[in-house]
């Protein structure tokens, strides 16, 4: 079985956990399709796109030190590619015909399977190529976040969304979620387990003085900074040593709202802008522990990046949170306002009672989760093989049963 898995940047930290499961079950090609907005984004920092060709081997856009951490995840994998978008328009001209080019190199794979690990509107040229083969999606976001919403993806959706043979999901939430807004459609559904971002632990050591509450990730309105920020200010009447700090990229033109701090400019710390897997590793093992006081979500990977990390999350208790957090195991749940978020957050400051949370993280064993995810996606593949297996197996018997019939016929007559 040939199975080509397309992601993004975006979305690398998790598919990484993902090809895990499956590299060497099947004959696995990784295609990564990196655009000017997505160079440095989570686990890919890179300057400039200009020297590459439109495909290129993984290693030599990586680089020789890079390489060296994303090796042992490829070993197994028959290729690594990463398509090369310089332009910034997601759907175009260009686009189109770097989609034609990576359709034809796709067919030479002569993959039985497409697995999109999300799709984007670059992929749309794609279509022609791959209509015929058997496409999976893995849908992150079923529907935009709030403040986040963008036509673009509409786009891809209808095209590629009416014929996949089937869908997976990081989360029970995310699976319902589509359910009620894709009524229409009938393949499967199916669950994965999202799993510690291992590639985001580059700092082995705990030499850093731990002295942080720490929130990272895209800055974005649904991520709730601001109860965060409201939050602090409540735990700082009690514990006005503490430090907050506040460290990602604005996204969709998010602004912090600057005024919320006055009065309270030495108890926090922000970093607007992308930071590298390591000045992040180190920002999180700086931490005491992490916050995610969003007002929605699916699932998250800021949790397996801090879990990767071993470091426990307070988060708000929304979206698929309580389907990987359980409380006083590895993070603590509160309700999506300021005044529940600061209980929490001095729950887990007294006696330091997050470090004692954050020993089950140490402990936790994930091969269990990664069998189930192999499981679950070698059936979803291998059941739709087995049906084309079985209507051309039909169509052939059907063929030569009106063959025999024709010449049973002319013998007659």
């Amino acid at each position: 079985m040939v199975v080509v898995y397309y992601t993004t940047p975006y979305f690398l930290d998790a598919a990484l956990e993902t090809i895990q499961s499956i590299k060497y079950q099947v004959l696995l090609h990784v295609i990564i399709e990196i655009s000017p907005e997505s160079k440095q984004s989570n686990v890919i920092n890179l300057e400039n796109l200009e020297k590459y060709n439109y495909l290129e081997d993984a290693e030599y856009v990586l680089g020789e030190e890079t390489w060296k951490k994303f090796k042992p995840y490829f070993e197994g994998v028959c290729s690594v590619k990463f398509v090369i978008h310089k332009s910034k328009r997601g759907f175009g001209l260009t686009s189109i015909k770097y989609a034609f080019k990576l359709g034809s190199h796709i067919n030479k794979l002569k993959a039985n399977i497409i697995h999109f690990d999300s799709i984007t509107a670059r992929s749309i040229g794609l279509y022609p190529f791959i209509r015929f083969k058997k496409l999976f999606i893995t849908i992150h976001d079923p529907v935009p976040h709030s403040g986040e919403n963008n036509w673009k993806l509409n786009i891809p959706r209808k095209i590629f969304f009416s014929w996949a043979k089937g869908y997976f999901f990081y989360s029970d939430f995310s699976l319902q979620l589509f359910k009620i807004n894709y009524q229409k459609i009938k393949a499967p559904l199916m669950q994965l387990k999202l799993l510690p971002y291992s590639i985001s632990a580059q700092i082995k050591d705990n030499k850093f003085h731990r002295n942080s509450i720490l929130f990272f990730g895209r800055l974005s309105e649904y991520k709730g900074i601001d109860l965060f920020i409201e939050a602090a200010k409540i735990i700082l009447k009690k514990h006005p040593e503490e430090k907050f700090v506040i460290a990602g990229a604005p996204s969709f033109n998010y602004e912090i709202d600057k005024k919320q701090l006055v009065g309270y400019e030495m108890n926090f710390e922000i970093h607007e802008g992308y930071l590298t897997t390591e000045e992040l590793s180190e920002e999180i093992i700086k931490s005491k522990f992490v916050v995610c006081p969003y007002r929605d979500a699916t699932q998250s990977g800021v949790l397996m990046t801090a879990f990767a990390n071993r470091r426990m999350v307070v988060a708000t208790n929304v979206g698929a949170f309580k389907e990987y957090i359980t409380p006083h195991k590895n993070g603590l749940l509160c309700e999506p306002n300021s005044k529940d978020l600061a209980e929490k957050i001095e729950e887990a400051l007294i006696d330091n009672q997050y470090q004692n949370i954050e020993m089950n993280i140490e402990n936790e064993d994930t091969a269990t989760e990664i069998e189930k995810n192999q499981h679950t996606l070698l059936y979803a593949y291998e059941r739709v093989l087995k049906m084309r297996n079985k209507r051309t197996s039909s169509l052939k018997l059907f063929l030569t049963r009106k063959y025999k019939y024709r010449e049973v016929l002319k013998i007659k007559s």
